[in-house]
C-alpha cells in the first residue's frame, strides 16, 4: 500500500512539473524578442543628414555603451545610455532607448501623472563627465498649452542637472530667471512654470511658433528654476517617433555654463534602428565647458 501511494505521489509530482514547465515555456514565448535588453549592447548612431533611413554605423571598437536601469513604460521598456570614447573618455552621445512596445499601452488620462511620468537614472559614468543627473519622460496624451501648437500627443524629455528630490520640490510659482548669458540669447520667450518641472524657455524662431505655425513634430526647450538652468528638453510627438524618421539638429548655446568642467551637448538626434525596432533620442556632439 505504501508503494502504491509513493507511486501516486511520484506521478503527481511529474504531472505538476510538466504543467509548470509548459506554462513557463508559453510565458517566455509571449515575451517579445525586442524586449530582451542586454547591458552589453552598444547603441549605434546612424550617419544621417535629416534622412529617414538607417544608413551606416559607427565603429564597434572605439567606444563603449553604458546603460542605466531599465524602466517599464507602456507595454515595453525604456532606459538611459551613454556612449563614451575608449581613446579619451569623452562622451559621444547620451540618450534614451525606447523599445517598440513602450509607445503602446500608455495612459489616455492627462491628469494621471503617476502613470505618465518616468524617471530614468543615468549610469555613474554619465553623471561623472556630463552635467546631467537623470532624465524624466513626461507623456502628454492630450498635449498641453499653448493651444493649436503643442496640444498633440507628445513626450517631454527632460535631461535634468538637478537631483530627483530637487526636481520634485519645484513649485508652480515663477522664480528669478537665470543671469544674462546662462540661456542662449535667442531663448527669450518665458513659457509656463510647471510644478515638479520648472520654467520653460522657448526660441521664437522655432518653426511651430508664430508667425510660421508649422505643424509641431519636435523642438528643443531650456528650463530653469531659482536662477539656474536646470534642464534641456527635446519635446517630440509620439507620431514622429512612430514614423521612424531620423533627424539631427544643432541648437543654440549659452555663453556661460554651470556647473563648469563638464562636457555639454550641442546637438540633439532622433532615429530608429530598423534592425532591433527600437527608437532613440540623444544629445550629441559634446564640448568641454
Amino acid at each position: 500500500m505504501q508503494k502504491v501511494n509513493r507511486l501516486r505521489y511520484l506521478l503527481l509530482f511529474i504531472l505538476l512539473s510538466t504543467i509548470v514547465s509548459c506554462q513557463k515555456d508559453k510565458q517566455e514565448q509571449l515575451i517579445p524578442k525586442e524586449e530582451t535588453l542586454s547591458i552589453s549592447e552598444k547603441v549605434i548612431l546612424p550617419e544621417m543628414e535629416n534622412s529617414s533611413a538607417f544608413i551606416s554605423r559607427e565603429s564597434d571598437r572605439d567606444y563603449e555603451t553604458f546603460h542605466g536601469p531599465t524602466v517599464h513604460m507602456g507595454n515595453g521598456h525604456v532606459r538611459s545610455w551613454i556612449n563614451i570614447s575608449e581613446e579619451d573618455d569623452k562622451p559621444l552621445a547620451l540618450g534614451i532607448e525606447f523599445t517598440a512596445n513602450s509607445f503602446q499601452g500608455l495612459t489616455d488620462d492627462p491628469l494621471n501623472f503617476a502613470a505618465s511620468t518616468f524617471f530614468l537614472k543615468l549610469h555613474q559614468k554619465a553623471k561623472a563627465i556630463t552635467p546631467f543627473d537623470h532624465i524624466t519622460i513626461n507623456w502628454e496624451p492630450k498635449g498641453h498649452e499653448p493651444a493649436h501648437i503643442y496640444d498633440v500627443p507628445h513626450f517631454d524629455i527632460h535631461f535634468y542637472k538637478i537631483t530627483i528630490p530637487e526636481q520634485l520640490a519645484i513649485t508652480g510659482v515663477p522664480t528669478t530667471p537665470p543671469p544674462t548669458g546662462y540661456l542662449p540669447t535667442s531663448y527669450v520667450i518665458q513659457g509656463a512654470t510647471v510644478p515638479q518641472m520648472g520654467t520653460h524657455w522657448l526660441d521664437p524662431s522655432s518653426p511651430e511658433l508664430p508667425p510660421t505655425f508649422a505643424p509641431f513634430t519636435h523642438t528643443l526647450i531650456y528650463g530653469s528654476n531659482n536662477g539656474h538652468v536646470i534642464f534641456i528638453e527635446p519635446m517630440i510627438t509620439r507620431a514622429f517617433l512612430l514614423s521612424g524618421a531620423s533627424y539631427s539638429k544643432s541648437y543654440p548655446q549659452p555663453i556661460h555654463f554651470s556647473p563648469s568642467g563638464k562636457y555639454y551637448p550641442t546637438k540633439y538626434r532622433i532615429w530608429k534602428n530598423s534592425e532591433n525596432g527600437r527608437s532613440y533620442v540623444a544629445l550629441t556632439n559634446f564640448v568641454w565647458r
